[in-house]
């Protein structure tokens, strides 16, 4: 081959290259101001010691592991001014702003940060004040405010909806979202936030071949009608469909996901075995058959990512497609799971 073939050959090869590192970016979602990405990244773990873990020294994987998705066209991640237990919190949103001012690759990204209503929150400010708090943490204005859960009973609901209009009105906040909100709930605040001027762009909830309830319970035709994206969070159900634990071997998790484990291991044979079947079929991993399931449901996946390696394969469920029968095999191997994971106790109807 000669020279000038050659460079040829190379700066084909380059584009290529180039190509496949954006292609994540194109392949994503409309969600109000933003063009998200499929996959998003859930800063859960990234300050809980409690259910996950987590020590500073961490940090420096959880900054690897930044540069690497952001590199790789994930471009946006999910926190909440909760996310870290005990003196750490707050920690997450901390991570991420400083993981954005150091970043080497320098790309925007969307941060969505959700705020608690807790109940000593009382009145409009205190969602203003919240939500400056984050923005302090993060070391810019949020891109989408959200709300963390609906508040029992209603409580300062109206408020906490006005607190987010001036939030935005004062250029704090960009858009806003809800979640763990069921289609009842959804519609009512919808049509509360209509009357404060803005719109509610996207709602959060638990969703996995182990917790199907969007589909069942009438939410996905209430977003349509309402104009509100969808995003599944916990989409490997806690690590359940991560086919990385055996009761057999002792191989569980500690703490609370090891009770968890050992209960729901034993009754999901027949789902692991189908995924286990397809993924290697396709010569993909089972979390990777786990996601991509999710996306063909139409869901935005926010999954969580503490490590390179995780990150590489939980961006393995991008850039390819279930096909009907093989989804439809994964809806039959779930139903016959005799139980469902228990829903998230913020979760309204």
């Amino acid at each position: 081959m000669g020279r000038d073939a050659l460079h040829i050959v190379l700066a084909i090869l380059a584009l290529c290259v180039a190509y496949s590192a954006n292609a994540l970016t194109k392949q994503g979602y409309t969600v109000g101001n933003y063009q998200l990405s499929k996959i998003g990244c859930g800063t859960w773990s990234w300050g809980n010691r409690f259910l996950w873990g987590y020590s500073e020294e961490d940090d420096a994987q959880l900054q690897e592991t930044y540069e690497y998705i952001t590199k790789r066209g994930v471009n946006w991640f999910d926190t909440a001014d909760s996310y870290g237990t005990g003196s750490l919190n707050g920690r997450a949103e901390e991570l991420l702003g400083r993981f954005e001012r150091e970043s080497k690759s320098k790309k925007k990204v969307c941060f969505a940060t959700k705020l608690a209503p807790y109940p000593w929150r009382i009145g409009s400010q205190s969602m203003v004040k919240a939500g400056e708090a984050s923005i302090e943490r993060l070391g810019r204005p949020i891109d989408i405010v959200q709300l963390h859960w609906p508040p029992s009973l209603g409580w300062q609901e109206k408020e906490y909806l006005q607190g987010f209009g001036s939030l935005l009105h004062q250029k704090k906040a960009t858009q806003v979202g809800v979640s763990n909100c069921g289609p009842r709930k959804l519609k009512k605040l919808c049509k509360e936030s209509e009357s404060n001027g803005y719109k509610i762009f996207s709602n959060q909830v638990q969703f996995s071949l182990l917790s199907r309830y969007p589909l069942e319970n009438g939410l996905i035709a209430a977003a349509e009608d309402e104009g509100v994206h969808l995003v599944g969070y916990s989409p490997l159900a806690l690590g359940l469909l991560s086919d990385q634990y055996s009761i057999e071997s002792n191989c569980l998790p500690s703490g609370v996901r090891g009770i968890l484990f050992r209960e729901f291991l034993p009754i999901m044979t027949p789902l692991l075995q189908e995924l286990r079947s397809i993924a290697k079929t396709r010569n993909k991993t089972v979390p990777q058959v786990a996601l991509n399931w999710n996306i063909c449901k139409g869901l935005s996946v926010l999954v969580g990512m503490r490590t390179v390696q995780q990150a590489k394969d939980n961006l393995g469920a991008l850039g390819w497609s279930l096909s009907t029968p093989e989804v439809e095999a994964l809806d039959k191997a779930a139903q016959k799971v005799p139980k469902q994971l228990v829903q998230n106790s913020f979760q309204t109807k």
